[in-house]
Formats: C-alpha cells, sequence, structure tokens
C-alpha cells in the first residue's frame, strides 16, 4: 500500500520533481489520515465498497517519476484528462469545483430527529425562554419551510446537553 511505499521510499524523495514532492507530501499526509479515513468510514456506514484507483501503488510510482514540465497544469488535473481523452464528456472535465457537503439537514430530519426533539422539548421547557417559538421553527424546519437551517438547531441541542450535565 500507500504507507509501505512511503516508508521504503524515504530516502529518495528529495529526488522526486518538486511536484512529486508535493504529492508525496500530501500521500502521506492529508490523504491518507483524512481523505481516506473519511472515505472509508462513510462508505462503511453505507455498506459501500469503494475502491481507490487512481492510489494503486504502482501507478503512483509511475506519476511521480514524471517530469514536472509534463505533469505543469493547463488546467486542473490536465494529465488525467488528456490521458483518458474523448472518454471523459467535456461537461465532467470543464465543471465547476464542487466541495463536499455533509448531509446533516438529512440527517437531523432522519435518523438524529428523534435525539434533536427530546432536546429541543427539553430546553423549550426553560422558563427564560419562549419555548413555542423554538418548537414552531423545529416544525416548519421540518417541513422544509422557514428559514432556520439545521446548524440552529445543532446549537441549541449542544447547549442543553451542556445545560443539563453542567447546570
Amino acid at each position: 500500500g500507500i504507507s509501505s511505499w512511503l516508508k521504503k521510499n524515504q530516502s529518495k524523495i528529495a529526488t522526486f520533481p518538486i511536484f512529486s514532492q508535493v504529492s508525496i507530501a500530501e500521500l502521506g499526509g492529508y490523504t491518507q489520515n483524512v481523505l481516506l479515513k473519511d472515505s472509508d468510514q462513510m462508505s462503511m456506514a453505507s455498506a459501500l465498497e469503494v475502491r481507490v484507483p487512481f492510489l494503486d501503488h504502482e501507478l503512483i510510482e509511475y506519476v511521480l517519476s514524471i517530469p514536472d514540465n509534463i505533469k505543469y497544469p493547463k488546467y486542473p488535473k490536465s494529465l488525467l484528462v488528456e490521458v483518458l481523452g474523448d472518454r471523459l464528456p467535456s461537461e465532467i472535465v470543464h465543471r465547476k469545483k464542487m466541495g463536499f457537503v455533509f448531509p446533516w439537514e438529512h440527517w437531523v430530519k432522519g435518523e438524529l430527529k428523534d435525539y434533536f426533539e427530546k432536546r429541543l422539548i427539553r430546553f423549550s421547557e426553560r422558563e427564560i425562554l419562549n419555548g413555542d417559538e423554538i418548537l414552531n421553527s423545529w416544525k416548519l424546519f421540518l417541513n422544509n419551510s422557514g428559514t432556520n437551517s439545521w446548524l440552529n438547531f445543532w446549537l441549541i441541542v449542544v447547549l442543553e446537553e451542556w445545560i443539563s450535565k453542567n447546570i
């Protein structure tokens, strides 16, 4: 795997082209410790088997050995796009970059709904607040109306958890 390749080639890293050195740093850090861990966790939670074909150690070794002047990007992932040629539609190649967003709203309205609701009810019963307003906002949120996002309710739930454990 990647970890063993990185350990085995530690002494040679300085001999790679500069872009490859940056890629090696990303592989050993963010890719391995965050991206792969997160994709592993999320795929297992959804009972999916996920393979990461571009992290095949032979492919990585080959790409790391390519000189920077060939890899210098004309646009994002240009080397990969050019290798694949017409197999990738233009709308895929040149679409705007999109980040990954956790589906919090879906979770809050789904499997976390009861957890949230119990705490929101408990919080709304506190005398210093207008509890009816909180619960009305919650109902609007559940019905896809109103202006509150899941984050507003998350903040209340976290506060309620803290209050119930500390006061």
